[in-house]
């Protein structure tokens, strides 16, 4: 009997890859569009493939997401499969403008799997650490994508965007390995809407359509939002999942883990996506095993990171209940919103990136947004901020600038002082309350005083010793002015 060998391979680069602006060929979200569905599918079709082309059992396949898969394969398969590998990683090179590298590595099936994963994690690491090992690695390294090349690969990924919505199958074809078609291909596979015991490829899509049925642009997605007309990319990721998949005991308990966080942004996020006051205002853009990325209006979004959090938390009460540690138990997000109707999506896309790097960095299980870095639970006083800052505008007529004047007041000074910027500190709280107050000045009618008081509270707490403005009331301003139009 041959012996089992775990073949384990993994995509390198996916956020540059994403980011990806060609500065030739300026992107107006169609590509973009492209390259998160073809990253999406990629890891998905290529296992399948690739024992398709082995003329193996489909039951090999282990795992697979976004960025990585795990399949089961017999010694003798190995050298066919690092050929047929070898293949797809220099097509890869090309058709992503050097931005993704594509690794992998095999150890037998042997001793416990904890043991089989860190060979497998060594393999993989030692092949991360030498990109330029292999002779023909270094061919594939040193030859950028020429600007003719680079057009059309652009006009594949945009092409590949506008037939996504209506597509209801995704194929393959060995001599092009790195394109993905859809409905059409050597092998091909059913997208499915949800889970199931078919055949194909969990793939749900959700876009905020337009009134010819197409995909929403982000110009006129910034047109249907709350206030200031803006649209925004939220991404969001699971803090330290790899760190969970390191401790499963089992290869079942590995492959149960990988599935269940994947059934949960295939599901639980694009459900979400279709009820009201997200079903015209978000497009998904991306899931991944355990990250995920969409764009829409940027009142939108901020309601949507509130609540996925809360269904990401009862998700991990209900399926990690016993499992030690806080890894894999908590998400991050961070929402960057469009400095311009007119910005870059590329742009944008990268931004979000960095502020959720920026946001893990400090402390897992936060939100970044509108430059702050928030706990969970403090978005919820953020919230209530802002409602009671527009009430005052529309409900007693209070001037929409107050709420401007209102963060001026709270502006961070800053004096250069040796050729560094040190924050000035304001020693006499009562003045804030004052500047404050006549901001705010008081009205008649007790309703509207109480109103009043509750805002004031809320922006400089309940302990008069407080000299800065909360994390929470300052995104509770930033708020409530892009909600009221009087963002700047």
């Amino acid at each position: 009997m041959s012996l089992q060998v775990f073949l384990q391979a993994q995509l390198l680069g996916a956020d540059e890859f994403l980011a990806w602006q060609p500065s030739e060929h300026p992107d107006d979200g169609g590509a973009l569009v492209g390259r998160c569905a073809w990253l999406n599918l990629f890891c998905e079709v290529m296992p399948r493939a690739l024992l398709a082309q082995l003329r193996l059992s489909r039951m090999l396949l282990g795992s697979s997401s976004a960025e990585q898969f795990l399949l089961v394969l017999a010694e003798e398969d190995v050298p066919r499969a690092n050929e047929l590998l070898t293949r797809v990683a220099h097509a890869l090179a090309q058709l992503s403008g050097g931005t993704l590298r594509f690794v992998w590595a095999t150890t037998e099936n042997l001793g416990a799997w904890p043991v089989a994963r860190k060979r497998l994690d060594d393999a993989l690491l030692a092949r991360i650490s030498a990109p330029l090992a292999a002779e023909s690695e270094v061919a594939s390294f040193f030859s950028p994508v020429a600007g003719n090349s680079e057009s059309l690969v652009q006009s594949y990924f945009a092409e590949f965007a506008h037939r996504l919505p209506s597509a209801s199958t995704v194929g393959w074809s060995a001599d092009r390995p790195a394109h993905l078609s859809w409905d059409g291909g050597q092998y091909t596979w059913a997208l499915l809407e949800q889970s199931s015991a078919e055949e194909g490829i969990l793939f749900p899509r959700r876009f905020a359509l337009d009134d010819a049925g197409n995909p929403a642009a982000p110009p006129e997605l910034a047109a249907r939002a709350e206030g200031t007309p803006r649209w925004g990319i939220l991404r969001g990721d699971v803090d330290h999942f790899d760190a969970q998949l390191k401790r499963a005991a089992t290869i079942e308990d590995h492959i149960q883990l990988s599935v269940l966080f994947k059934e949960f942004f295939a599901g639980e996020l694009s459900l979400l996506c279709t009820m009201k006051g997200f079903w015209r205002n978000v497009s998904i853009l991306y899931r991944g095993g355990d990250d995920f990325a969409v764009i829409g209006t940027w009142d939108a979004l901020l309601m949507l990171a509130h609540k996925l959090e809360r269904l990401f938390e009862r998700f991990v009460e209900q399926n990690l209940e016993g499992v030690a540690g806080l890894e894999g138990k908590t998400i991050s997000m961070a929402l960057a919103i469009a400095p311009e109707i007119e910005a870059p999506v590329a742009e944008v896309f990268r931004n979000a990136a960095q502020q959720l790097r920026y946001a893990k960095a400090i402390e897992n299980g936060t939100f970044h947004v509108f430059g702050r870095t928030l706990e969970w639970k403090r978005l919820g006083e953020a919230e209530e901020l802002k409602s009671t800052l527009v009430r005052l505008v529309r409900e007693f007529g209070y001037s929409p600038d107050y709420i401007h004047d209102l963060a001026s007041v709270y502006r961070e000074a800053f004096s250069a002082r040796a050729g560094r910027r040190k924050a000035v500190r304001v020693d006499k709280p009562w003045r804030t309350y004052l500047r404050l107050s006549r901001v705010i000045p008081q009205s008649r009618g007790k309703e509207v005083n109480n109103v009043r008081a509750a805002v004031i509270a809320s922006l400089i707490g309940r302990r008069t010793a407080a000299l800065k403005l909360r994390p929470s009331a300052r995104v509770g301003l930033e708020w409530a002015r892009m909600a009221a139009g009087t963002a700047r």
